[in-house]
């Protein structure tokens, strides 16, 4: 049960005080009550109250020293002034040194104190969770700088890695197959990809290229691993729907890496199929080329647009549906594979790649060997290179060997 919010009334008129304090506890607070500032201040240090209103004109010690006080002891204490009509100035002066806000006296309406103080606490909370925000934030990059030296000071630990967190070079659910082959142009890759089972119902995959090269684009990918598995733990949990959701998957995750403030960002594809309906859901968050889909007669691009993912908090995504074939061939290539290619212009490259995938045959060593990527070294590569294809063969189903 949450306890009463606990308002400090300092005022040495008692009539009022003892008022204030009726209406406020009819109205839910806990109220505690000094007849000067220098009570007050004292009521203060020792319980902490969540508000204090505070009369201006007090003997002893003044509203506006009381105001000094706690804004120099507990700063995060929200403090409404009370003045007369005739004190203005003084309220004036004490906003000028602090105070949350002031109401006038006499209080002809208890519902506009009230609403004041529900402002004022209102205001605190948000100051008091945007500094929680800051200081998780903060061990959060305090956290990743420390991994980050640590990559750095063992590249060869750090490849290991990152490789380990690839899923498997080959999977099987049922009529499905997923493959994979990555190929970075420095020791550590900014590309990523990754398949997985979400329940009975859902197989997630997604090919993700972070901006940049080298150590710091390959953290966001160790990052991104951390967050998509965060999300599917949450729905395993039945916390909530996102990692079924590609469009929320990928907002909660833009917000995520832009968060932690890497000045890195990535495009990436997510998509959700459905075995038993054979549909696909799928949000593409800025990857290019886009995914080449073969239905047994002729290939095409799945095209969708979209933001990166970490580079705009005001991005929004959209969940797109796709009925896949029966039979199928879906293959999704980085777009380090354009600089690779011989062709002279952008359309030429794109139609060799249609050409790569127009058969059912198709595997990633296949694809490997016509895309002539053996003949690169991680020194010469321009860029790194994923591949990732999936597959579904009605007739040569492999039986449920896909495990998360």
């Amino acid at each position: 049960m949450t306890p009463p919010v606990t308002v400090l009334l300092i005022d040495d008129e008692r009539m009022l005080r003892e008022t204030i304090a009726i209406y406020l506890e009819d109205s839910g607070y806990q109220v505690l009550q000094a007849h000067n500032g220098r009570v007050g201040v004292e009521m203060c240090r020792r319980q902490l109250p969540d508000l204090i209103l505070c009369d201006l004109r007090m003997p002893e010690m003044d509203g506006l020293e009381v105001l000094e006080v706690v804004n120099r002891e507990f700063p995060e204490t929200p403090i409404l002034v009370v003045s007369g009509m005739g004190a203005l100035r003084d309220a004036i002066e004490a906003i000028k040194l602090g105070a949350w806000d002031y109401v006038t006296k006499p209080i002809e309406d208890m519902a506009i104190l009230e609403h004041a103080i529900q402002k004022a606490l209102e205001r605190a909370r948000l100051l008091r969770e945007n500094r929680e925000h800051r200081q998780h934030l903060e061990q959060v990059n305090q956290q990743l700088a420390q991994s980050l030296r640590q990559l750095e000071e063992d590249e060869e630990a750090a490849r290991r890695i990152q490789f380990q967190l690839l899923p498997p070079a080959q999977q099987h659910y049922d009529a499905y197959e997923f493959s994979r082959a990555l190929f970075p142009s420095l020791y550590l890759s900014g590309d990523f990809v990754n398949y997985f089972v979400i329940d009975a119902d859902h197989l997630g995959f997604y090919i993700a290229d972070v901006s940049g090269h080298g150590v710091s684009s390959a953290f966001v990918t160790v990052l991104l691993r951390s967050y998509m598995d965060r999300y599917l733990e949450a729905y395993l949990q039945n916390q909530d729907q996102a990692i079924i959701e590609p469009a929320e998957t990928l907002r909660r995750l833009n917000q995520d890496i832009h968060s932690v403030r890497l000045d890195k960002y990535l495009t990436m594809f997510y998509g959700v199929i459905n075995p038993s309906a054979n549909l696909l859901s799928y949000c593409n968050a800025g990857q290019f080329p886009f995914p080449i889909l073969y239905d047994g007669r002729r290939a095409k691009y799945v095209e969708s647009k979209g933001l990166p993912v970490g580079l705009f908090t005001f991005a929004e995504y959209r969940t797109e549906a796709l009925e896949l074939p029966p039979d199928f061939l879906m293959a999704l290539i980085s777009d380090g594979i354009l600089e690779t290619l011989p062709q002279p212009n952008l359309f030429e490259k794109h139609a060799y790649l249609l050409s790569l995938t127009e058969n059912m045959e198709v595997n990633v060593e296949s694809l490997i060997q016509q895309l002539k990527l053996e003949q690169f070294s991680t020194s010469t590569l321009p860029d790194d290179v994923t591949l990732l294809l999936i597959k579904r063969r009605t007739k040569h189903g492999r039986g449920n060997g896909f495990i998360r």
